[in-house]
């Protein structure tokens, strides 16, 4: 039976808990949290117990989960990687590049399993999507569009670290939400992005919060093109209406096209012409919380069993790593960079 503990006691956190409460072979050990009260709470949901510190929940685990505040992934994950830990940090991998560096080569320099927490790696159709790109069933593919909406600024009226500048706009849209899509384009096409070819546009709807200024994105638009030459246009949103929410990826091939959107939960469509067909994908085992897409609650139970090594995975699968952190956190830097040339070149 594997011990499993986590650091960091918010929702990210509680998702993981769900998720290893239903894996044969794991356990939860226990939670550590810098707001014992808060701790004490998740524990008699879940079970396990609180630690005092990232060193004592180490010795009492077999690895540790970094689902902590963004701005905290690096000096946790550090601590756990000196103890010898094997650990699946939450994305997005750190604050600043900088950061993801130094977590990268301490990973390398204490040869311990350093995981990243891309579980939408783990959702069906992107799978069978990344099957249908690598066997060339849709022709050579011109354009991919994803949109990851959501509506929490609208939800969320307390200011929270998620609205502050204290995680470097890492926490806004872009950076929470358009960290996966960086990730799921890398993992479907094995293609980095042209950083010339990039635009963007990032805007802030809800302004304030609690008369607190929002230092963060709700909305951004990202334009640009792989270097394998398929042009992309991703959307991520915490800012759009009820009936806008969802998660939906869209594949024009040369010969056919791919869409999905959450709303159709376990279905998917292939457009060949006038002709267009859907597809049944398996039903899903875990009930997602509300204001969250179809299959979410799945993608952290099945990231879980591929990390602690309860279920067998294709050979071709592996868990994300600190590598794929590290070049999602360079393509998030860049947009920042982007945006601000441009910002900077309208003030002029």
């Amino acid at each position: 039976m594997k011990k499993i503990g986590i650091v960091g006691a918010g929702n990210i956190a509680k998702a993981h808990a769900r998720a290893l409460s239903t894996i044969k072979g794991a356990e939860l050990s226990g939670v550590y949290d810098l707001h014992e009260s808060v701790a004490q709470g998740f524990i008699k949901q879940y079970g396990g117990r609180v630690y005092s510190s990232i060193d004592t929940l180490a010795d009492a685990s077999d690895g540790l989960i970094i689902a902590s505040p963004n701005f905290c992934h690096k000096d946790h994950a550090l601590q756990a990687l000196r103890a010898g830990q094997p650990i699946l940090c939450e994305k997005p991998m750190a604050v600043s590049l900088k950061e993801a560096k130094e977590m990268v080569e301490t990973a390398k320099q204490f040869q311990v399993q350093a995981g990243m927490g891309f579980n939408y790696r783990y959702l069906s159709f992107v799978n069978i999507l990344k099957n249908l790109i690598a066997n060339g069933e849709l022709g050579r593919i011109l354009t991919v569009r994803t949109h990851f909406k959501k509506n929490s600024a609208l939800r969320r009226k307390t200011f929270s670290w998620r609205d502050s500048g204290e995680s470097l706009r890492t926490s806004g849209a872009l950076g929470d939400l358009g960290i996966h899509l960086f990730d799921m384009l890398w993992y479907l096409f094995g293609s980095g992005m042209k950083k010339e070819s990039l635009n963007t546009k990032m805007l802030t709807h809800v302004k304030e919060k609690e008369e607190k200024k929002v230092e963060v994105d709700d909305h951004t638009e990202i334009f640009g093109q792989m270097e394998n030459q398929v042009f992309f246009h991703l959307v991520t949103s915490k800012s759009s209406q009820p009936e806008e929410c969802g998660f939906s990826v869209e594949v024009i091939g040369h010969d056919k096209v791919f869409k999905y959107h959450t709303n159709m939960k376990n279905e998917y469509e292939i457009t060949d012409g006038l002709s267009v067909e859907r597809h049944q994908m398996p039903q899903t085992l875990l009930t997602d919380p509300p204001n969250e897409f179809y299959g979410w609650s799945d993608t952290f139970r099945d990231q879980l069993m591929h990390w602690v090594n309860t279920d067998p995975y294709p050979s071709h699968m592996k868990v994300a790593d600190f590598e794929d952190g590290f070049r999602a956190q360079a393509a998030l830097n860049t947009c920042f960079e982007r945006e601000e040339a441009v910002v900077s070149a309208q003030a002029y």
